[in-house]
């Protein structure tokens, strides 16, 4: 072993903060701060010469079904995110009527994306869409039950979601038949949906649908409507597995349903939540108590802005009052991404 040159090595090795490596190290840093600083600061002035978020708040406030219980809060979580643009900027979104429509015109309800196996497999096989049928009637009223416990209501939806993922599995249905199921549902885009999703595109701005549906249906969904699959979206949601005859054979782990859109189902997203890492302002799209904590992923100091549809009925002041005081905003049978798209307009407005 040549010692004097491993001597040399170690000595040559930088070893204090004020030698030159680091030393430049920590001024491009100051370097980078400052210029952040003094953009922010610039954005912070634009922002008072212009009244794009007190005309948004005007807006919202003059809506008879949109609630916005605490609008100095809403204006003050607008202006960060106005002040950190789309660079900042994540939208967390549900499928199921939240991007999706509750009902048509006429107030028929419309299909989720487990629906859509309801719909489709009762036309082609009826005994087994009867036990897709079943299935929702038994645990429908469980889900929106208002006796039970959130903790009650766990074990019987992870039965649902696990039974009817059994069911698909066991029949071992197609990609392709799957993509035809997908064709003919009822699932319909809010107005409005196909130009904020790509308007989220356009302007860089990541957008995760976070659902507790099966997300192979929202990806051909998407692919049907907007003609590909945007490049800002990530998915996490219950994935259906197909073998190499691209039959379904399984469903991804672990299971998503209503109640665990949280910090339980995340941790393998781990790596796409830290490369956004620098997204610290949220816009959260939901229509349910189980999606107020889809931001939990998010590693960040800025504001979550929650907009939540409620699809209820007016008699349900309980229900209504209770997303009241969860959400930011609340947006009553709504068949639009109106509000949606005027928040990220603002936010682009000074940029």
């Amino acid at each position: 072993m040549n010692t004097a040159k491993s001597t040399e090595t170690l000595t040559d090795t930088p070893t204090s903060l004020d030698s030159p490596p680091f030393a430049a190290m920590f001024k491009a840093s100051e370097i980078v701060n400052a210029a952040a600083a003094i953009a922010e600061a610039e954005c912070i002035e634009q922002l008072k010469k212009t009244d794009a978020v007190p005309l948004l708040m005007n807006w919202l406030l003059g809506q008879e079904s949109i609630v916005c219980s605490d609008p100095t809060t809403v204006a003050a979580k607008l202006r960060k995110m106005v002040v950190g643009g789309a660079g900042k900027t994540v939208v967390i979104s549900d499928f199921d009527y939240t991007l999706s429509r509750f009902a048509n015109g006429s107030g028929e309800r419309l299909s989720t994306t487990h629906g859509v196996f309801d719909d489709n497999v009762m036309r082609l096989k009826p005994e087994l869409g009867q036990k897709f049928v079943d299935l929702k009637n038994k645990y429908y009223p469980i889900e929106f039950c208002p006796k039970l416990t959130m903790e009650e209501k766990i074990p019987h939806m992870e039965k649902w979601w696990g039974t009817s993922h059994s069911l698909i599995v066991n029949e071992k249905f197609s990609k392709h038949t799957i993509q035809d199921f997908v064709r003919q549902s009822r699932i319909v885009f809010k107005d409005g949906a196909e130009d904020f999703i790509q308007s989220l595109d356009a302007h860089n701005i990541p957008l995760v649908i976070f659902s507790a549906g099966i997300g192979n249906i929202i990806e051909y969904f998407l692919e049907q409507k907007l003609g590909a699959i945007p490049r800002n979206t990530h998915f996490i949601s219950n994935m259906i597995l197909f073998d190499e005859d691209e039959k379904a054979c399984a469903f991804s782990e672990p299971l998503i349903h209503t109640f665990c859109k949280n910090s339980s189902v995340i941790q393998k997203e781990a790596p796409f939540f830290h490369e956004i890492n620098g997204r610290v302002n949220v816009i959260l799209l939901g229509d349910s108590m189980g999606d107020i904590h889809m931001d939990v992923g998010v590693e960040r100091d800025g504001p979550t802005l929650k907009v939540g549809y409620y699809n209820g009925s007016l008699d349900d002041t309980a229900a209504l009052q209770h997303y009241k005081e969860v959400y930011d905003i609340v947006l009553i049978h709504d068949p639009t991404l109106n509000v949606a798209q005027k928040i990220v307009d603002v936010i682009n407005s000074i940029h």
